[in-house]
């Protein structure tokens, strides 16, 4: 005799489907260091003491690093929050009524970029990284990536952002910034960040992204012991003889191994995190944005088997 399913015991079993979005959020769960968090944000956070009572920081907290992971507008991470079972249950709320609006969560952004906390909670990151030996600082590979910006002029000031420039990738024009990075040879997890306009030769931010040791390095052997790879387009040797064309795949080949250390971090900002291009308008806050994701990718990226040993 079939029996039909009631509501609550439908809920229920809704409640404990496992689906992709739940496993990744708790593996979030496991990786983020939430009291050290909270307490970095604790001295600059609303004290309640006039005025109704501020939400708690750690829900807060939650909400942001849910809009940081999925690329969420404020009103947008609020609406998913109320929508999705599994991101009300990271935020631990069970009620429309326990989640803060856009504007909330707006403002509390902007306390954190006021306060310089994003770039704390990466510094914070790096630190632990290192206590767990898995930033080992030994050598640098630094690369860096395109942040889009928008490009239109239809607001208040009709101007573009004018901290953003273009630049020429290939033979295509990019506008907006780019993101320096400098990754541990060995592990590669982001230990050195810095954000520029799009104009920014990466070269110009090599010292800036290495670290203490590798900067004497250059100075007292002036800079012989940096290695420029970059990889040839494959036009510029499809007209060489078959033997010189081997020899090219294999120094290539070898590129490709040493360069792919950096690519890990930039295919979890811009294909899991889904960030390629931004919202916000100025520099400040291009950096805070950064700081934020490349700290959360560094958290995923940690627990590869690879470094579980």
């Amino acid at each position: 005799m079939n029996k039909q399913i009631s509501l609550s015991g439908l809920m229920d079993e809704l409640s404990q489907a496992r689906t992709k979005k739940k496993e990744f959020l708790e593996q979030m769960e496991r990786l983020i260091p939430w009291g050290k968090w909270v307490e970095e944000i604790r001295p600059c956070y609303y004290k309640g003491e006039r005025g109704n009572k501020p939400y708690g920081i750690e829900l807060m907290l939650r909400l942001y690093v849910l809009q940081n992971l999925y690329t969420l507008s404020d009103e947008g991470t609020v609406a998913e929050v109320i929508d999705s079972r599994a991101f009300s249950d990271f935020c631990g709320v069970d009620s429309s009524s326990q989640i803060p609006n856009g504007d909330t969560l707006g403002r509390f952004r902007n306390l954190l970029i006021g306060n310089g906390i994003q770039e704390k909670l990466f510094a914070q990151v790096t630190e632990l990284l290192e206590e767990r030996g898995l930033l080992l600082k030994k050598g640098t590979i630094v690369d860096s990536t395109l942040i889009s910006a928008p490009s239109s002029t239809k607001n208040a000031e009709k101007k573009r952002d004018p901290e953003a420039h273009s630049t020429k990738k290939g033979s295509t024009w990019h506008f907006g910034y780019k993101a320096h990075i400098g990754v541990d040879k060995d592990t590669g997890l982001v230990h050195t960040l810095k954000v520029t306009a799009a104009n920014v030769h990466d070269v110009t931010m090599t010292a800036q992204l290495l670290t203490g040791e590798e900067e004497a390095v250059l100075r007292n052997k002036g800079g012989r012991k940096i290695r420029y790879k970059i990889n040839r387009r494959p036009s510029r040797a499809k007209n060489a003889p078959a033997r010189s064309r081997a020899q090219i795949k294999r120094r290539e080949r070898e590129k490709s191994s040493v360069r792919a250390k950096v690519e890990h971090v930039f295919a979890v900002v811009k294909s899991r995190f889904r960030y390629r291009k931004t919202r916000y308008r100025g520099l400040r806050k291009q950096t805070a944005k950064l700081n934020m994701v490349f700290a959360l990718a560094n958290l995923i990226l940690a627990v590869r088997p690879c470094l579980a040993a």
